[in-house]
């Protein structure tokens, strides 16, 4: 799993949720996937992380967005097929006006079928919508 690899996962990662592309965006984890946040985790089959993908989805397109973008700040190689990486998320409206933005980490997988996100802890992203008022979920 090279930096080249782990970019281009999430640029396409940002540019399917600019698109709300849900079937792309879950083909792009491994599951259970599994998520860490405000002292809780939480493990989603398949059809629930669709779910949430919908929801994530509907949530943004309320609050504008016309473009995701997603910077890899740090790689950090823990097995020979798992990495870390923390990533600076920018979501922008159709002016091009920032919403919103935040650090995310995930957990990477090199899987026979390509690089899958395995897991993520999304506090940060949690924290920037409380911020602004419009809380996820809420």
């Amino acid at each position: 799993m090279t930096a080249a690899q782990v970019d281009a996962f999430f640029q396409g990662y940002a540019d399917a949720f600019s698109r709300e592309a849900v079937d792309e965006i879950c083909a792009l984890w491994d599951y259970p996937a599994f998520m860490s946040y405000d002292g809780r985790q939480a493990a989603l089959d398949e059809a629930q992380f669709r779910r949430n993908t919908v929801g994530l989805c509907a949530f943004y397109r309320a609050r504008g967005l016309a473009r995701a973008e997603k910077q890899v700040l740090d790689l950090a190689r823990l097995t020979p097929t798992t990495a870390s990486v923390r990533t600076h998320d920018r979501l922008y409206d159709a002016s091009g006006d920032l919403i919103t933005e935040w650090e995310h980490v995930y957990l990477l997988s090199q899987t026979a079928d390509g690089i899958k996100a395995v897991a993520a802890l999304p506090d940060n992203e949690l924290r920037a919508w409380r911020e602004r008022g419009t809380p996820l979920g809420g």
